[in-house]
């Protein structure tokens, strides 16, 4: 069965900086600590992120608000479909908010996922943004 994972989160910079890092391979590197293969701010361009342990292509992109991905980890098995990434970058007080979705996240991967994002992004993020 295919799931959602859903998350929000408050940081301490405005959509289009956050965007703009998201976006940007060395800033995603830092940000991580772990090294971004590839991603660029075009329609269609692949990305490989964590040592290539995700990967998929850039789907749509509105500048400073919004990134479509199609999304998948090495974890996926052969016959899980590509998850669906929807970032949404607003301003909220004092900053910027992430609303993500991922649609079809694989329900043996859901728990972890769901994990994973604060672990791997929205923690690290924070920490780099208050340096």
């Amino acid at each position: 069965m295919l799931k959602i994972v859903e998350q929000s989160v408050h940081l301490p910079a405005g959509p289009d900086a956050l965007y703009r890092m998201y976006l940007n391979p060395h800033e995603h590197a830092a940000i991580t600590g772990s090294p971004v293969v590839r991603i660029a701010p075009e329609v269609g361009a692949e990305f490989w992120a964590f040592d290539g342990r995700i990967h998929g292509r850039i789907l749509a992109l509105s500048a400073g608000r919004q990134i479509v991905q199609s999304w998948r980890s090495f974890e996926w098995r052969p016959e899980d479909l590509d998850g669906t990434l929807v970032l949404v970058f607003s301003p909220d007080a004092g900053g910027g908010r992430i609303e993500s979705c991922l649609v079809n996240a694989p329900d043996h991967l859901y728990e972890k996922l769901a994990a994973n994002w604060p672990m791997r992004y929205w923690d690290p993020w924070r920490a780099y943004l208050s340096r």
